[in-house]
């Protein structure tokens, strides 16, 4: 792994000290890394892959292409393009670790409330006051109740 990291480093066209600021580690780790005298921790691993968009089976293993195709998803790339916060992103990290079919219910739950009440008449928070959105929820999580009877 020491020789792909120099060589995506070389690739990048980044010196030391740029490449390891990038991934929050000190530019003599780095240099340890690179010569096998420091271990590469899944840390380490995850940091080059998440700020290089590079294929973690090419950086262990040499197999695969090095760069992630862009039609991959990241959410951590997503987070950052968004500035969700640390608690939006647990939000979601914890989102997908539920099972199914409490993701299921969840997301009824999240439709009935956010579906438009009429289809034609598709309201946004900026055309709408505070109190006829309430009134909008109210009606969405009366409906909900009546479901659930």
């Amino acid at each position: 792994m020491k020789a792909r990291i120099k060589f995506l480093r070389q690739h990048l066209a980044l010196n030391q000290r740029e490449f390891s600021a990038r991934i929050n580690i000190s530019q003599p780790t780095l240099a340890l890394m690179e010569k096998g005298q420091r271990v590469v921790r899944d840390i380490h691993v995850a940091q080059i892959c998440s700020e290089f968009n590079i294929n973690e089976k090419w950086l262990r293993t040499g197999e695969g292409e090095m760069f992630l195709s862009v039609e991959v998803f990241s959410l951590d790339e997503q987070a950052k393009k968004s500035n969700l916060t640390e608690l939006e992103i647990a939000i979601m990290r914890g989102y997908m670790n539920l099972d199914l079919d409490v993701r299921e219910r969840l997301m009824n739950e999240l439709e009935a409330i956010f579906k438009p009440i009429h289809n034609e008449d598709i309201a946004t928070f900026e055309d709408n006051s505070d109190s006829e959105i309430e009134a909008e929820m109210d009606i969405a999580n009366d409906r909900k109740d009546n479901e659930d009877n």
